[in-house]
């Protein structure tokens, strides 16, 4: 599967908003366990997305 450039750097984008956004909510969620647990799961599927977008712009270039 091939990203479009322009889709592959709005979804780098809003990745990185999206991850950054999730990492300033998470000192706050650390006394509310669902919240931290939702806030974890979050995180980590942002970081798989990226490592998705990075390796299929690098592998289509």
């Amino acid at each position: 599967m091939e990203l479009d450039p322009s889709v592959a750097r709005l979804a780098y984008t809003l990745s990185i908003i999206f991850l950054v956004l999730a990492l300033f909510a998470l000192p706050f969620d650390i006394h509310v366990e669902a919240a931290l647990i939702i806030d974890l799961v979050v995180i980590g599927m942002l970081a798989a997305f990226l490592v998705f977008i990075i390796v299929n712009v690098k592998r289509s270039s």
